[in-house]
């Protein structure tokens, strides 16, 4: 099936305006700069892993109780710093340019989603014109651009410390890139975080440029570098005499991938996002890489990485999963679960030196490799109790879509239970008999100073989530489960007020605001959908307006939508989303930089430039597309809940839910036609179809009338669901 191209017909001169490509470890960006046509060439491993103060907290997380004031005015992060004042971050992109024979004037590019592949053309000032055809493999670390019209010099560069603010890179100590000539081979070496080497080299053969970059974080310089250079030297030799078998792998690559899930919707503006966002997934997300950063592999060649660039323990790394689970990609999730599995005796290390406590896990909210914290090791940010919550859920959703029991026993089981030991060892009774959290918070909710209490909903929620599933999966493993199942008795149960969920008991929903983490339980815990309580929360939300969102908020609250059968709103906010905070290429801007009037023009991107963007938010469109199919809530099933009135024919193919079942359905002239749902477990389910009429007919055997029916599946089996108008 043809996929959607991504056209750009302006001069992409800012770094969210140009063509895009990437295979999960090396990525590419294109712009324009006068006669160049520049691409800043990233790499996953580029991070400074340097941090200049001390690798202890400034207080304990007793301390922090004890005296609230002092943690939210700083007391306690005022760490001393050990010489030059490093801080983990990621890092720029190295650049490389075509530089053309006059000043380009013109443009016009499209890359097709399905093959990843881009046609590209620039008229010069001159009359002139420079054609390019450009991938870059899906499988080795390769860009190729292969250009027809005048082409007058190829250049490479590592960091130039004079552009941006890339000058923190100078006063870190670093050198300046070497540039080795090699026959027709140019490599740059640039040294990077003490230790590090990467090697970008260019090979130019009858104007056709052929691009590979390495990046090792702990290199044995010079000699890392003559077996780097010659690494690289190899790969452009043998692509360039292989060509053919390498593009028939990046072309299955990519022929694979489309064929396992697919959504089809009669709004043009969604099916484009839908398409871009699927095509972002693949470029970043692969087995065996790093889990996904904030801009993933599309970073600046020109400045820092906004936010770090870091691995945020929110919805900012966690989303980026959501829709690799729902659209039949569960192998791309394992990166995310081994990396942080792999990083736990780091994250132990985290509690015990901030929570005393041995054998339990902590997680930085920004995070560089290796389960350090970004930006800062142990500042304000990176001692609040809860992004381990996040990663927790996520660990959950991994095997409850694959249902891979090797990773449950090796992966997943101990890492909850490292979070769980966390939880044990701060909870508290109070006179209710109950066991409380204190000093938790609910994301970025202000009053003066963020907001910081006992038991928000989103910490109790997913602990009772976590304690539950872990009772389970004790029993899968043969272990004793019974500490998780009396934890999960003695907790202080889930507040419910008159305004749906609050953030924290007895303090409700007050002012707009961007996370929506009280509604944790409706999603993606998904404990409670489709309930009077979830109406009221999501109601609550909306009474407060849309003037404090980010613009992931979106597409992240379309969630709830469906998740309330509210398909009309569902559609709107995605609608929303794609017209007011998206850059021309489709990145998502954090902030209305388009000034579209429907968030507050002021702290626009939280202070950074208005080019700067992040991935989750796409990513969140493309889980909330499948969610507005089909969703699961315990052993309810619910089938078009958050398709909208309008939409006369809409179709999914294998989305998939927890179990493992995998889903496709028809919609024609506004009713529900055929559902298909293949088994990936033995259970009984409550089936829902909003949009079902009539009898319901499974295989061709009637098992109920109108909106509702009990289905028991075998593992393997193939029902088709049916109905007989009346």
């Amino acid at each position: 099936m043809k996929r959607k191209t991504l056209i750009l017909d302006r001069v992409p001169r800012r770094f969210n305006e140009g063509l895009f490509w990437g295979n999960g470890c090396m990525g590419a960006l294109l712009y324009v700069k006068d006669r160049e046509a520049c691409f800043a060439v990233d790499h996953m491993m580029l991070w400074e892993m340097r941090d200049g103060r001390e690798d202890r907290p400034g207080g304990t997380f007793g301390d922090f109780v004890a005296n609230p004031e002092s943690f939210h005015d700083g007391t306690y992060f005022q760490g001393k710093a050990k010489g030059i004042d490093y801080y983990r971050t990621r890092l720029p992109g190295l650049s490389l340019s075509l530089v053309l024979q006059d000043e380009i004037v013109d443009f016009y590019g499209e890359l097709d989603y399905g093959t990843a592949v881009a046609e590209v053309s620039f008229t010069l000032k001159d009359g002139g014109r420079t054609d390019c055809h450009i991938y870059l493999d899906s499988n080795v670390n390769l860009l190729k651009i292969e250009t027809v019209g005048e082409l007058k010099e190829v250049r490479a560069a590592g960091w130039d410390t004079t552009r941006g603010n890339l000058s923190v890179l100078e006063s870190w100590g670093y050198p300046r890139y070497e540039r080795k000539q090699d026959g027709e081979i140019v490599h740059v070496l640039q040294p990077y975080s003490g230790e590090g080497l990467a090697a970008l080299s260019v090979l130019n053969k009858e104007k056709t440029v052929y691009v590979t970059l390495q990046a090792l974080p702990k290199a044995d310089y010079p000699a890392a570098a003559d077996r780097m250079m010659e690494e690289n030297r190899a790969l452009l030799v043998r692509y360039q005499a292989e060509e053919g078998d390498f593009l028939k792998a990046h072309q299955a690559s990519w022929e694979e991938y489309w064929s396992r899930s697919d959504v089809r919707v009669p709004n043009e503006r969604l099916q484009q996002a839908y398409e871009a966002e699927m095509y972002k997934i693949y470029c970043n997300e692969r087995p065996g890489v790093l889990p996904v950063t904030l801009q993933g592999v599309w970073n600046n060649d020109t400045r820092m990485p906004a936010w770090c660039g870091d691995l945020h323990n929110d919805m900012n790394v966690q989303a980026c999963y959501w829709p690799v689970y729902k659209h039949n990609h569960m192998e791309l999730g394992s990166a995310y679960i081994d990396y942080y599995a792999d990083i736990m005796p780091r994250l132990m290390e985290r509690a015990e030196k901030l929570f005393g406590i041995k054998d339990a896990i902590h997680c930085p909210v920004m995070m560089a490799p290796g389960g350090y914290g970004a930006g800062g090791e142990w500042c304000f940010w990176n001692c609040l109790l809860g992004p381990e919550l996040f990663v927790a859920a996520d660990f959950i959703w991994y095997y409850e879509f694959t249902r891979d029991e090797e990773r449950l026993a090796s992966s997943i089981y101990p890492f909850l239970e490292r979070v769980i030991h966390l939880y044990q060892g701060i909870a508290y009774r109070k006179e209710d008999s109950f066991w409380h959290i204190p000093f938790t918070n609910s994301p970025e909710v202000f009053k003066g100073s963020m907001m910081i209490r006992d038991d928000s909903t989103i910490v109790i929620s997913t602990l009772h989530y976590v304690l539950a599933h872990m009772a389970k999966y004790a029993k899968i493993l043969g272990k004793d489960g019974g500490t998780f199942e009396a934890f999960d008795c003695g907790l202080v149960p889930v507040a419910s007020e008159e305004k749906g969920y609050p953030l924290f008991p007895g303090e409700e929903v007050f002012e707009s605001h961007r996370h929506f983490c009280q509604l944790f339980p409706v999603f993606p815990l998904g404990t409670d959908t489709h309930s009077d309580c979830a109406d009221r929360s999501l109601d609550a939300v909306i009474d407060q307006g849309y003037t404090g969102y980010a613009s992931w908020s979106f597409p992240y609250l379309s969630i709830f939508a469906s998740r309330c059968g509210r398909g009309n709103m569902a559609a709107m906010l995605l609608e929303l989303y794609c017209q007011a905070f998206r850059s021309r290429n489709t990145f998502c801007a954090n902030g209305d930089v388009n000034r579209c009037g429907i968030l507050r023009v002021a702290d626009t991107n939280a202070g950074e430039p208005s080019d700067t963007f992040t991935l989750e938010a796409g990513f969140i469109l493309a889980a909330a597309m499948s969610e507005m199919f089909v969703h699961r809530s315990g052993d309810d099933v619910y089938f078009a809940y958050g398709i909208p009135d309008e939409w006369k024919s809409a179709s999914c193919r294998r989305m998939v839910i927890e179990g493992g079942h995998r889903i496709s359905m028809e919609l024609e002239e506004y009713r529900l036609k055929r559902v298909t749902v293949e088994a990936g477990m033995t259970q009984e389910l409550k089936l829902h179809f909003e949009k079902g009429e009539g009898d319901i007919f499974v295989n061709g055997r009637k098992l109920g009338v109108g909106e509702i029916c009990g289905l028991r599946m075998e593992k393997g089996l193939t029902y088709e669901i049916t109905w007989e108008k009346v």
